[in-house]
């Protein structure tokens, strides 16, 4: 159980325009996994970066307005709004959440 805490990951999907996301800060959050999907093919961007990391416990947040918030929904995972709060709301979750297992 101890070799699946080390390979724990956070995914980050930004959808859609996403306009505060500071990568240059985020980028350092350890084992980050960060996606940015648009388009007609939305569920299925999604559903391939999720697989990637199917093998391992994560935490799994999406980033960006009301299309990001109805995807959320539906996979059940974390929303955060696309605001100026957004990068101190993304390092608060992190902190704040055991990653659970990959098929969450």
């Amino acid at each position: 159980m101890q070799l699946m805490e080390n390979h724990a990951c956070h995914i980050l999907i930004a959808i859609g325009p996403v306009s505060h996301l500071d990568l240059d800060r985020i980028k350092n959050q350890h084992r980050l996994a960060y996606y940015r999907v648009a388009g007609a093919d939305l569920p299925l961007q999604i559903d391939m970066a999720l697989l990637d990391h199917m093998h391992c416990p994560c935490t799994i947040v999406f980033v960006g307005g009301d299309e990001a918030k109805r995807e959320a929904a539906a996979y059940h995972v974390k929303h955060i709004e696309d605001t100026a709060a957004v990068n101190d709301a993304l390092i608060t979750f992190w902190l704040d959440t055991k990653p659970e297992s990959g098929s969450q």
